[in-house]
């Protein structure tokens, strides 16, 4: 019976509305051990978005490509630290240093032999350069959790995100992603979906039709498994509607540094 609720949950729709994509993720379970170091390298393109800036400077996401490294470290068995270093490139503006944005991940509750269920929070200060999203300066709470058994990954994140810039409006924005992946045998080690929907300020959720909706088709490799020796590979398709862009790609790469 819980597994077919959180069946349910990892398909129900949520927003993602987003000006900077420099992460397309669904945080899961995972942690570092404590005192390990680990890096993601995150790779995204718009082939067919968004070409309107919405105010002055704004990098539109069509034809842009956002390369992000994002280092991490295990703190204790329940805390890790993190850091991003947004980079992007467009045909307008050529490649540039987005800005920053430090994290931290807290998972009191992590799935063992005797419970599927992880469950955590990811804390994340953003602060960017003019051009890249409004507001510039912001902190996310992000809540993970996860369920995993055999055959099945699942996860979903209940987001809420407050700007910190100068006369900017402090509603929290609401938005979600979730995910499901079937596990494979072999060099695939797995395949799914993936789900991002922003619904909006908390206290006046526009229509929802106004709201983006973008559903990723993913696929995922192990390092163990001899498609990449060196490399954990995360990769995904994504088609928006309502206001996403149509057409995205996205590839995580995490290289084996121990």
């Amino acid at each position: 019976m819980k597994f077919r609720i959180l069946l349910v949950l990892s398909f129900i729709c949520f927003n993602v509305n987003a000006a900077f994509l420099d992460e397309i993720q669904v945080y899961d379970g995972e942690i570092n051990e404590p005192g390990e170091f680990g890096l993601e390298l995150h790779i995204n393109t718009t082939v067919r978005g968004n070409t309107t800036p919405e105010f002055d400077g704004q990098r539109t996401s069509q034809s842009g490509t956002r390369l992000t490294p994002e280092f991490s470290y295990g703190l204790s068995k329940t805390v890790e630290l993190g850091f991003y270093l947004p980079t992007i490139y467009t045909p307008g503006y050529g490649y540039e240093l987005a800005g920053y944005k430090p994290r931290l991940k807290w998972l009191p509750i992590q799935a063992n032999e005797q419970s599927p269920w992880s469950l955590g929070v990811n804390l994340e200060y953003s602060d960017l350069k003019w051009g890249m999203e409004l507001p510039r300066k912001n902190i996310e709470s992000r809540f993970i959790i996860g369920w995993e058994n055999s055959q099945w990954s699942l996860a979903f994140n209940p987001i809420l995100s407050v700007a910190l810039s100068d006369g900017q409006d402090r509603t929290p924005n609401f938005y979600y992603g979730a995910r499901s992946i079937y596990k494979l045998e072999g060099a695939l080690s797995g395949v799914g979906l993936e789900y991002y929907q922003g619904v909006g300020p908390i206290n006046s959720f526009p229509a929802n039709n106004s709201q983006a909706k973008q559903v990723f088709a993913i696929f995922e490799t192990k390092a163990e498994r001899g498609l990449m020796n060196n490399f954990d590979l995360h990769f995904g398709a994504g088609f928006g509607w309502d206001s996403a862009d149509t057409f995205t790609l996205k590839l995580i790469l995490t290289p084996k540094l121990h």
